[in-house]
């Protein structure tokens, strides 16, 4: 069965369950010991799976997925 257009990588799902505490991208990337380069870059394809623009849509977007969808 094809993944639903919106579905996160195992990593990409770790930065958003960071990112919906509100922590910022330097705050991310020292958690994960990554650089916020690398943070940046994933949230754009995070936008991009998500169809949002920004921080605040991504988290609504992705606290309304069906739980299997964060998996």
């Amino acid at each position: 069965m094809p993944k639903p257009a919106n579905h996160l990588s195992a990593s990409e799902q770790r930065i958003m369950q960071i990112l919906i505490q509100g922590k910022t991208n330097k705050a991310i990337a020292h958690l994960l010991q990554t650089t916020e380069g690398t943070i940046e870059s994933s949230l754009h394809r995070i936008y991009a799976k998500l169809n949002v623009d920004n921080r605040v849509s991504a988290t609504l977007a992705y606290l309304a997925l069906e739980p299997s969808d964060q998996n």
